[in-house]
């Protein structure tokens, strides 16, 4: 997963573990964390501040800003944020991650799926 894509997904599964309130204190710990290292890179631009902020309430809505502050600011280099944004979700999801189940190797692939009970049908190579 790209490192943009990693720190998102990372905050949206903050964002829904703290709604569904399934999470245990390690979840929660984690995400606060990230957002505030987040806070941090994001001083002194009010619009990320206000767009990470916001995306709590709507997550989906505030992604496409998210993106480009954390892009624009480093965040996404940056081996802090990083490394918080794979805890939270290693923590949020661990049965899964710890299995391997979300990583795909695509290299020279086709025709790809990613999920469960998925049904594809691929023809390659007619003409």
């Amino acid at each position: 997963m790209e490192p943009v894509s990693l720190l998102l997904a990372a905050l949206a599964a903050g964002v829904g573990a703290g709604v569904q309130d399934v999470a245990g204190s390690a979840v929660r710990d984690a995400y606060a964390k990230l957002r505030e290292v987040l806070r941090r890179r994001f001083a002194g631009r009010p619009a990320a501040e206000e767009a990470l902020a916001e995306h709590e309430k709507d997550p989906k809505a505030y992604e496409p800003l998210l993106r480009r502050y954390v892009t624009e600011t480093g965040a996404d280099r940056d081996a802090e944020v990083l490394e918080l944004a794979e805890r939270v979700l290693a923590l949020a999801d661990s049965a899964g991650s710890a299995a391997g189940k979300y990583r795909v190797d695509a290299a020279h692939a086709q025709g790809v799926q990613v999920g469960d009970r998925n049904e594809q049908i691929n023809t390659f190579g007619a003409g």
